[in-house]
């Protein structure tokens, strides 16, 4: 039961990158799903339950930030995630969701929701890390996170239209990270000894 839900949520999330949201149906979830329609209306009531699960499904939580700045770095910069999405279809499908969310609407205040939970998430862990001397903010932790946030997706939307490979885009990423956020090791290691 939880394979089948965790099926549709991923076919839709694909049919939103691949054909957009307006586009998206439960006709090509079901067919993406390789589901019968009874199996989509089982788990949910229609298009507007599915895409909103499918949002959160594949949105950041607080279980999935690390602690570690390093971590935190490294998994920013892998696009994509543990949970199996490839860097192309997951850039292709936050674009879609974006214009998308461009016209005021539900779909607006749904994004605009996940975004300011996600944010609030990435920048509540900044906040922490900094507390505790691991790294050093060069701006506000909400600031720290929304550039954080707009430079992973910026470089890989521009990475993957250059056609550049994704380890190169990880590594542009990583490395944009650390113009963003001072680690503490790093700060002191710079530094001249007397």
């Amino acid at each position: 039961m939880k394979y089948q839900r965790e099926r549709i949520l991923r076919a839709t999330l694909s049919c939103i990158g691949d054909i957009g949201l307006e586009q998206t149906s439960i006709e090509s979830i079901r067919k993406a799903a390789g589901l019968s329609t009874g199996a989509i209306y089982k788990h949910f009531s229609g298009k507007d339950e599915i895409v909103t699960a499918a949002l959160h499904f594949a949105a950041m939580n607080e279980a999935d930030v690390p602690h570690a700045w390093p971590l935190l770095r490294d998994d920013m910069a892998t696009v994509g995630d543990e949970r199996g999405f490839e860097m192309t279809s997951l850039a292709r499908t936050n674009l879609q969701l974006l214009a998308s969310g461009l016209r005021p609407g539900p779909l607006r205040d749904l994004l605009q929701s996940q975004m300011g939970k996600t944010l609030a998430v990435l920048a509540d862990r900044l906040a922490a890390m900094e507390r505790a001397g691991e790294i050093k903010l060069l701006m506000s932790p909400a600031r720290s996170a929304r550039c954080i946030a707009a430079l992973a997706e910026g470089l890989t939307w521009l990475g993957l239209a250059a056609g550049q490979d994704p380890a190169t885009i990880s590594d542009d990423i990583a490395q944009g990270l650390e113009c963003l956020v001072q680690s503490i090791s790093l700060t002191t290691a710079a530094k001249p000894s007397r």
